[in-house]
């Protein structure tokens, strides 16, 4: 389907038996137990766009990886015949062998550039990990949000460090008599079909953009093909679900990934109630941190919302990758979605910015 004959580096769809199984060979022969890297979660309903790994080699062997959606560039519904590469939603980037070193992860993006024009591709947006991967980057790194991550190996420790607020909301959840289920390896498909129906009433209150609308066959096929990654916390007032929270682990952090609450209920305090109830649960499992994650921009209420439950730990920045491939093409198409000449700036605002709407 597209060109790949670049010494050491090859690209592969994610859509078929061969590469699914060639791709979760070389994770876990890359040593990573990163849940952004399981290709269940990879995956995405949007349309015009593949699922893509990009994989390079060196005489030492396999030396990096990294998922891609390989986007088709449409301009007021017409296909302009060229693409653009974006990172699936999460934590991944590039996945670089333990020992790579800079000389290694600059070849691994110049072989990259070289595919980029081989295949008419643009842009390239990277939403990079939260292990340095952005490092030694070949285009423009932001520090795009602070994540909020707390230390939870000392469940005193953390009780005493929770903002006032957030100790009462959880008092106030315990007395109005909630109870907490936390699920995990053996999730029974009921509990996910609960996590679903609040998920999905939360994306409908927050007008969600439809990237977010998975179906529920999305969530059984990532628990079934990774019950060890995976833990779904729910929260019960008479028998009736609540809220609802799916958690992603690894060997020592549980990350927030994906929500929802009725919001009728909100007074009784259920999300402050099922992160704490959560926290208990990941500290008895043997798991060390909470990466609880940022707001939609630095220091928003959101934010701040996150950081009462950890105000002394340090944040972990999160950091998304920007790159202009062809500056040329790239200025033909905002003409085509403005009808008038703009600067180009990968700086700010959106990008890359012939898809801002």
């Amino acid at each position: 389907m597209f060109g790949t004959e670049i010494e050491g580096f090859t690209a592969e769809s994610l859509e078929t038996e061969v590469g699914i199984r060639r791709y979760k060979q070389y994770v876990k022969e890359l040593g990573s137990d990163n849940p952004y890297y399981s290709l269940e979660l990879l995956k995405s309903n949007e349309v015009n766009q593949k699922l893509l790994c990009f994989y390079y080699s060196s005489f030492n062997g396999l030396e990096a990886l990294m998922p891609i959606q390989l986007r088709k560039i449409l301009i007021h519904g017409i296909d302009t015949g060229y693409y653009d590469m974006s990172s699936p939603y999460g934590y991944n980037g590039p996945l670089f062998c333990k020992d790579a070193d800079e000389s290694t992860i600059l070849e691994f993006w110049k072989a990259l550039d070289v595919w980029y024009r081989k295949n008419k591709v643009v842009s390239e947006f990277v939403r990079f990990n939260l292990e340095g991967n952005y490092a030694h980057y070949n285009g423009t790194a932001f520090h795009t949000l602070s994540n909020v991550r707390g230390n939870i190996s000392d469940l005193d420790v953390f009780w005493r460090h929770l903002r006032p607020k957030i100790r009462n909301h959880f008092r106030t959840a315990e007395k109005e008599g909630l109870v907490f289920e936390q699920h995990h390896q053996n999730i029974p498909i009921i509990k996910i079909e609960h996590f679903y129906q609040l998920y999905i009433g939360t994306m409908d209150r927050r007008l969600a953009d439809k990237s977010f609308y998975h179906k529920l066959s999305y969530f059984v096929d990532f628990y079934k093909n990774n019950p060890d990654k995976v833990a779904i916390g729910l929260v019960y007032l008479h028998g009736v679900p609540i809220s609802s929270e799916l958690f992603l682990l690894s060997s020592n952090t549980m990350f927030s990934y994906l929500g929802g609450t009725n919001s009728d209920f909100f007074h009784l305090k259920s999300n402050e109630f099922l992160k704490i109830k959560a926290i208990q649960w990941a500290n008895g499992f043997g798991l060390h941190y909470y990466m609880i994650g940022g707001g939609r921009s630095d220091g928003d209420s959101l934010y701040m919302y996150k950081k009462k439950f950890f105000p002394f730990d340090t944040d972990v920045a999160f950091y998304t990758g920007r790159k202009v491939v062809n500056e040329e093409v790239y200025s033909e198409l905002m003409l085509l979605n403005r009808s008038h000449d703009i600067k180009c700036d990968i700086k700010s605002g959106y990008f890359p910015q012939y898809r801002e709407k």
